[in-house]
């Protein structure tokens, strides 16, 4: 479980770790540069995604880190950036689709302010990742009470926002996971194990039970991994 020496890759300041089962992720910092770069790399559909922001930072922000998504992916399935095609799986999960009519990798995007975070578990596995910026002024115990389990909440009342914070995500990388979307996040029940590691319980009959890894990206920043039994 201990992550590999971690590397530089491009674009953006990009670090990669290792995890159990073959799991890949890269650690992506948005601020830096890497936005004109990025921008060749993008597919007409992702350029109108990010003309459509119309705040700049969030718009170089999307390019940094959907351009590092590609080049992430294209060099785990041995193509150019450009060749890689994108399409929805039986749950609506983002998915590649096959260069060649080889097996393709599974694959996980989650960006919150300066940091965003890619997934990437070998074919047949499945895999998601979930960054927050922990955020203040809200009732965060209000909001748990309307997504989260009783025995949650009841752990929440001294752990402050990034207890909240730290939940969510493990919650939201199951779900993205999992294909279950947001309406499947209040039956979603976090079990801590220690302090780097967790397990889902769901109702999904698919995937009733998952392991949870919390991430270290950044200061002021919680994230989550996790990963189906295989």
């Amino acid at each position: 479980m201990t992550p590999v020496r971690p590397y530089p890759a491009h674009p953006g300041d990009t670090r990669r770790a290792v995890y159990a089962g073959g799991v890949r992720v890269w650690r992506v910092r948005l601020d830096g540069a890497g936005a004109p770069r990025g921008w060749r790399l993008l597919s007409g559909a992702e350029r109108e995604r990010a003309l459509a922001l119309a705040d700049p930072a969030e718009r170089r922000r999307y390019v940094v880190a959907h351009a590092a998504l590609r080049t992430v992916l294209a060099g785990a399935c041995g193509v150019p950036a450009g060749r890689l095609g994108f399409g929805r799986d039986d749950s609506g999960r983002p998915c590649l689709l096959p260069p060649d009519g080889r097996p393709v990798p599974d694959f996980n995007l989650s960006h919150s302010d300066s940091w965003a975070l890619v997934a990437v578990a070998p074919p047949g596995a499945r895999v998601g990742v979930d960054v927050e910026r922990v955020r203040g002024g809200f009732d965060h115990l209000e909001m748990a009470r309307r997504f989260y389990q009783p025995e949650e909440v009841d752990r929440l009342p001294d752990a402050g926002p990034e207890g909240f914070f730290r939940l969510w995500t493990a919650k939201e990388a199951y779900i993205k996971a999992s294909g279950a979307g947001l309406a499947g996040m209040s039956d979603v029940l976090v079990r801590e194990r220690s302090a780097t590691h967790a397990t889902v319980l769901s109702r999904s009959a698919r995937f009733p039970e998952c392991r949870v890894r919390w991430l270290d990206v950044a200061p002021g920043y919680t994230a989550a991994l996790v990963t189906p039994p295989a």
